[in-house]
């Protein structure tokens, strides 16, 4: 059974897709650790996060792990990131961006 869509309606569910999928802006610089003042290699949208713990299983440095009090996925070892991205392909949710990335200019920094 073939669907037939309508040039409109792959056009809704072309602007619905990235509407999900795109995150929301970084305010300031909330890649800023308020704890420490160390600039983080990644940046999870709590908001977002269900706190499976896909990515703290799959993080090969021990860098992610979920809070016992929020039941969402923190940043704990920021010193241990290797700039991998395994937590953020992982996220099935999409709430990891990393905000380092490996080979890039400025060592990695996201320029405000």
């Amino acid at each position: 059974m073939n669907v037939v869509i309508s040039q409109s309606m792959r056009e809704v569910l072309r602007m619905a897709t990235a509407a999900r999928r795109k995150k929301p802006d970084l305010v300031g610089r909330i890649e800023k650790d308020e704890c420490n003042g160390c600039e983080l290699p990644v940046v999870i949208y709590e908001k977002w996060c269900k706190g499976c713990g896909i990515c703290a299983e799959f993080c090969p440095g021990g860098v992610i792990e979920i809070d016992p009090h929020t039941q969402k996925a923190k940043v704990v070892n920021p010193e241990k990131c290797n700039l991998c991205g395994t937590c953020e392909l992982r996220c099935p949710d999409f709430a990891i961006t990393r905000v380092q990335k490996k080979g890039s200019k400025n060592g990695g920094r996201k320029e405000s």
